[in-house]
């Protein structure tokens, strides 16, 4: 499960493909493509899984299933949570 750290608080831009994410909660700004600002999006409502993120991920941009997709959001989930965007709740 996964949820946005309750100390950031997320404000986003756009440009194409190119995403900005600056953090109120850290001051920091990070700049990250189009499907890793979206992951984010999911976990900002509170506690989410794993195959919730993937399923609402892959309908908000129309991808086709695929295995690698899965693989990808997990590790992007990870990065979030080593930089303080993200916490990890294990079972």
């Amino acid at each position: 499960m996964w949820r946005l750290n309750p100390q950031s608080s997320l404000h986003y831009r756009h440009w194409g493909n190119e995403w900005a994410v600056f953090d109120l909660g850290s001051g920091q700004t990070h700049e990250m493509s189009t499907i890793s600002a979206v992951v984010l999006m999911h976990c900002e409502n509170g506690w989410i899984a794993l195959p919730q993120i993937v399923t609402g991920v892959m309908a908000d941009l129309e991808l086709p299933p695929d295995t690698s997709d899965v693989i990808h959001i997990e590790d992007l989930l990870t990065q979030f949570a080593n930089i303080g965007l993200l916490e990890c709740m294990t079972a």
